[in-house]
């Protein structure tokens, strides 16, 4: 039984409506997942019982935790008396932050930022915002307009925010609204707007954080590559998930993969009559421009399995972690596969070249890169995967799992060596 960390993506939705409820707990509440036990120390550094709140002109630190960044940023600028310097790794003050930026200063905060070229580390002064009325652009991270929404009940009139183009990963965005109804907070979702009414968030009855889909994909892609057929504890099915990754189930049905679930969680399988076993002549595009974060687990799987491929939509992946379009590729031909990439599409024409005897895979601090390129071990025997930590990001306990694959993990200092059994 593969045991899923929380949901990434939930879990840090809770734990900010927790902040504004005066619920958010103090002990560890997510210790299967760095990103939110950064999250939830970042907001504790905000958070006194005593007080309620108690301020300070000192450092936050979010790691390498995009997430953190965007949601303390909004949440600092949105409590009057907030002063803090939020900090982070040197790749995470090189992402782009101006959208949540402008906005949150024409509601009225006061950020500055101390780094190079407009970058972070950022000083927050937050202040009583009103509120009103705001544009963004829809197909930049839906985390700036999350993080928006989830402390826009505190702005003396609420926010209505436009979005001057088409929406991408929606399903994110509606998992804020949905949680935040959860929460007592009215929302309103249309493909040209959100509006969000001024509230206070109450304690919700029977919420329970589920498994995480994100994490979920990759023992689909496992199941892809014929590791036989396994079960996931706690994976609500797509229907009632909050999770837009729920797409998972449909996306690797493509591939011969099919779920069935329980209120015990899901059992997938591989179909071996039914999945494609030879390159197809015709290459399907498919858009990820709603789960992006399905788009490396589908893509190895599918060059393991010598699938062609063409992947749209997914302009967003150069903000990721890593350049995830360039570092697919970059990757990819240590295996002996031959990628393209560009500004909004990856594909596989079929095109292959020798392949490394024994291919070390960089990571990049990019914690989905590391998790994909190890199920490929299922397909060439053996994988090494460089600096194994970085999958502490979102699943601690992943490469303990790997054996419930039938494969086996050895780790020599930076190395991770994966073997099949």
């Amino acid at each position: 039984m593969i045991e899923l960390p929380p949901s990434k993506s939930i879990g840090a939705r809770y734990l900010v409506a927790t902040f504004f409820n005066g619920t958010l707990p103090a002990d560890p509440l997510f210790e299967e997942n760095d990103d939110l036990m950064v999250l939830q120390q970042a907001l504790l550094e905000v958070y006194s019982d005593e007080e309620p709140i108690d301020y300070g002109d000192s450092p936050i630190d979010v790691g390498a935790s995009g997430t953190a960044l965007r949601f303390v940023t909004a949440l600092c600028a949105s409590t009057p008396g907030a002063d803090y310097v939020i900090t982070g790794t040197p790749r995470l003050m090189e992402r782009p932050m101006d959208p949540l930026l402008n906005l949150l200063r024409e509601a009225g905060a006061g950020i500055q930022s101390l780094g190079e070229n407009g970058r972070g580390p950022y000083r927050v002064t937050g202040n009583e915002l009103r509120g009103g009325e705001f544009s963004i652009r829809g197909d930049i991270s839906s985390q700036f307009i999350s993080a928006l929404m989830l402390v826009a009940p505190s702005w003396e009139k609420g926010m209505k925010l436009f979005f001057s183009t088409p929406l991408v990963s929606r399903p994110y965005i509606e998992m804020t609204a949905r949680l935040m109804e959860q929460f007592g907070i009215s929302t309103k979702l249309t493909d040209t707007f959100v509006e969000v009414d001024p509230g206070k968030y109450k304690e919700p009855k029977d919420f329970r954080v589920e498994a995480d889909w994100s994490s979920a994909s990759f023992f689909y892609e496992a199941c892809a590559l014929g590791c036989g057929d396994l079960e996931m504890a706690n994976l609500r099915a797509p229907e009632f998930s909050l999770q837009g990754d729920s797409a998972a189930a449909g996306i690797f049905s493509r591939l011969g993969v099919e779920s069935e679930f329980s209120v015990d969680g899901a059992k997938i399988q591989l179909e071996a009559e039914d999945h494609p076993t030879e390159p197809s002549e015709q290459i399907q595009a498919i858009s990820f421009r709603n789960c992006p974060d399905l788009v490396l687990p589908f893509a190895v799987a599918s060059l393991c399995r010598g699938l062609k491929f063409r992947i749209e939509d997914v302009a967003h992946l150069h903000l990721k972690e890593s350049d995830r379009i360039k570092t697919l590729q970059t990757e990819a031909r240590k295996l002996g596969f031959v990628v393209e990439g560009g500004d909004d599409f990856i594909e596989w024409k079929g095109e292959t070249c020798p392949a490394e005897n024994d291919p070390l895979i960089e990571t990049y601090d990019d914690h989905r890169l590391a998790m994909s390129f190890a199920m490929a071990a299922l397909k060439t025997g053996k994988i090494r995967i460089s600096h194994p930590e970085v999958v502490e990001k979102s699943f601690i306990d992943f490469w303990n799992q790997l054996p419930f694959l039938g494969l086996i993990c050895s780790q020599d200092g930076e190395v991770m060596t994966v073997e099949k059994g």
